[in-house]
């Protein structure tokens, strides 16, 4: 058996939410905000992957036995996704007041597209990205 020692740690954003952690389709652990684990893999799943999963979106996957023995592994939320993405949603309502609110024709369109952007941008990261919102890094103790 492979003793793994895993560490989330504090975050402000999704601090509410727990991380499931998966060993091929085996969930082996829940994390809560802060929470460090030390997490024993049975050797005949030493040649599948790891991986943490939030509601829909989840991480990348590392491979368990590319992982050193004295590592210490790292569930950290996405710096980008997690904390610079709700001011991009804030867009919305500046663009809906452009649209709404413009006395000219380009304004207008100018409005549109930039909200069509936001949509395709928005549902991009939500289905395209949503294996990106976690990382998993394993760092040598």
């Amino acid at each position: 058996m492979k003793t793994l020692k895993i560490k989330r740690p504090h975050e402000n954003f999704n601090k509410h939410c727990t991380y499931e952690l998966f060993v091929g389709k085996n969930k082996i652990a829940n994390l809560k905000n802060g929470e460090e684990k030390s997490i024993e893999i049975p050797t005949e799943l030493e040649n599948e992957q790891l991986y943490a999963k939030t509601h829909w979106c989840g991480s990348t996957k590392i491979n368990i036995s590319n992982i050193e023995p004295n590592s210490t592994i790292s569930i950290i939320g996405s710096e980008f996704l997690n904390r610079r993405m709700p001011f991009i949603i804030g867009l919305f309502p500046v663009v809906g007041i452009i649209i709404f609110t413009g006395n000219s024709p380009l304004t207008k369109n100018i409005g549109i597209a930039v909200l069509v952007l936001l949509l395709v941008f928005l549902v991009g990261t939500l289905t395209i990205g949503r294996n990106k919102w976690l990382r998993v890094e394993a760092r040598n103790s």
